[in-house]
């Protein structure tokens, strides 16, 4: 029997408060780059900090949130993948995931998602997944469009990052399209 969290390319675990070098650069520091395409860049966080705020997580999740970590076949932490806002009764839910640099075009976050998506849909018979992206981040709105997502709207001057404001681009895909692609 194969396992519903991994395969021949990538590997999604539990995240545990150790994983925190996740958010990190090379340097150690708090990988503001990396967070501005993922999320939002906030004030320098400590490995203290970040693991304060995964112990947090999983003690206030809610219904089907998960917080993975990507790993490659070797077991090396490459990313996160976060699923939020589920709502098991609408059967809707977000995720979330990035893949650090040096992981990039190994097709991870491909893997990751495919993982998660199924399960979601497969498993927890949730009906659609819906994603926000910040109009910057091509690669991402890339990245979902050739998962199958469609884009649904966009909401203007919604996130503010180097000096202006950017749209949020909103996707979604359903149970029913994710099967039959």
């Amino acid at each position: 029997m194969s396992n519903l969290w991994s395969n021949e390319r990538v590997r999604l675990r539990t995240m545990e408060e150790t994983d925190v070098h996740l958010f990190t650069n090379q340097n150690g520091d708090y990988d503001t780059a990396l967070m501005k395409r993922y999320d939002v860049v906030e004030f320098p966080l400590s490995a203290a900090q970040l693991s304060a705020r995964t112990a947090e997580f999983f003690k206030t999740r809610k219904n089907d949130d998960y917080l993975f970590v990507i790993e490659t076949p070797d077991r090396i932490p490459a990313g996160v993948l976060t699923v939020f806002d589920t709502d098991p009764r609408m059967g809707t839910f977000k995720y979330g995931l990035f893949v650090k640099e040096e992981f990039r075009g190994m097709g991870l976050a491909k893997e990751a998602a495919h993982l998660a998506l199924s399960y979601y849909f497969r498993e927890l018979r949730y009906h659609k997944c819906n994603v926000y992206i910040y109009e910057f981040n091509a690669p991402s709105l890339g990245f979902h469009e050739k998962l199958g997502f469609v884009k649904e709207g966009q909401l203007r001057d919604m996130v503010y990052t180097d000096g202006r404001y950017y749209d949020t681009v909103y996707m979604g895909i359903t149970a029913e399209e994710w099967n039959t692609k």
